[in-house]
Parts: structure tokens; C-alpha cells; sequence
């Protein structure tokens, strides 16, 4: 084949796959990856008090992070992936987990997740709440609150972060988010230096 024609072949390839734009397996990581952020409440957490519900907002992006994606996209069972670095278990017949109540679940605008603003932004958020005490019933999977959470906390010294980690589906892509939240531990700020749980210093 001469070169012309080769050239002319390559051209022609070109035009065609210009018209028909790329293919689904070629789409760019910013439409097959979502980019969640969440803010969780409340923002600081006593391990000596029975708290009540978790509450997280999430708004979701392209990874590139420049499209809004609908939060209600989200599949239901988001759940509690990591406490303080600590992996939390997903919800299966040995353990139930920590999972959203579903029936809680409600649409709002009323944060700015991704600046940290108390107030709205124009971009909806979904919220959350983990609240579904644990019955011992292994067929209601994904029972707990922050309760639980909380005594994963229980070795967190007194006012120091710890950063707990949601993870959830869109569309059927797995995506995760994180957030840090303060520990108030009396117990461990008041107990005297060298009586400190094993792997955890004192102030």
C-alpha cells in the first residue's frame, strides 16, 4: 500500500471515531469514579455519654470533582467502613455492622460539605442517620449507632481527632468518604501518666 493511501486509511479512521466519540470501556476515570466528601455530626464525640444518632451529609462529584452528581443515586446501605484507622467489619451473618437506617434518609441543602460552611451552597446533600440499635438478630444486618463508634473511640486520648470513614455504592461504584471528628475521653485525660492503655500515650 502506498503512503498516501496509508495516510488516507488513517484519516479516515480518525473522522470515524471522532463521530463516534469513545466507547463505554474508553470513558474518562471522572465518569466512572464518584467523588464523595461527607461532614459528620456531631462534630465532637464523648465516649463517656450515650450519644444520639450519626448523622452524615454527602455530596457527590465526578472524581474531577467539577460535575454534581444526584445524591440520591446513592444505594441504600451505606455503612461505617473505619473507626479511628480500625476497619469496621461489613454486615454479614457474623456481623452485623454498622449501616444507615434507611428510613431515615432525606434530601437537603443546608451545609456546604465540601467547604466546611454552615450554610447552603446550591448543592444538595444527602443525609444519614446511624441509628438501628443492635437486636441480635442476625436477618437485621447493619444494625448500630454511634454508640458503637464510640467504643471504638474508647482509646482515643482526650481532645485529639480521629477520623471515621463511610463507604457506599453509586450507581453500583463502590465510592468512600471521610471526615474527622474530635473525642472528648475524660478517663483517659484524668487517668496519671504510665496507666495509659497499651499503644496509647498520655497527654
Amino acid at each position: 500500500m502506498s503512503l498516501r493511501h496509508r495516510a488516507a486509511g488513517a484519516l479516515a479512521l480518525a473522522a470515524l471515531l471522532l463521530v463516534a466519540g469513545p466507547s463505554r470501556g474508553d470513558s474518562s476515570p471522572s465518569e466512572q469514579v464518584p467523588h464523595a466528601v461527607c461532614r459528620l455530626a456531631p462534630r465532637v464525640l464523648d465516649v463517656s455519654r450515650r450519644p444520639g444518632p450519626l448523622i452524615a451529609r454527602i455530596e457527590i462529584f465526578t472524581s474531577d470533582g467539577l460535575t454534581v452528581l444526584d445524591p440520591m443515586r446513592i444505594g441504600a446501605g451505606v455503612r461505617v467502613a473505619s473507626v479511628g484507622g480500625t476497619p469496621v467489619p461489613a454486615p454479614s451473618p457474623d456481623d452485623e455492622g454498622i449501616d444507615e437506617d434507611p428510613t431515615a434518609r432525606r434530601l437537603e441543602d443546608k451545609v456546604d460539605v465540601r467547604g466546611g460552611a454552615p450554610f447552603p451552597n446550591g448543592i444538595p446533600e444527602v443525609v444519614l442517620s446511624f441509628r438501628r440499635p443492635v437486636d441480635g438478630d442476625p436477618s437485621t444486618r447493619g444494625d448500630g449507632d454511634a454508640g458503637d463508634v464510640l467504643a471504638m473511640l474508647l482509646g482515643v486520648p482526650d481532645g485529639q481527632e480521629a477520623q471515621i470513614c463511610l463507604q457506599g455504592q453509586l450507581d453500583g461504584v463502590l465510592f468512600q468518604c471521610c471526615d474527622t471528628v474530635q473525642v472528648r475521653n475524660r478517663g483517659l485525660r484524668d487517668l496519671p501518666r504510665g496507666l495509659f492503655p497499651p499503644g496509647v500515650d498520655g497527654p
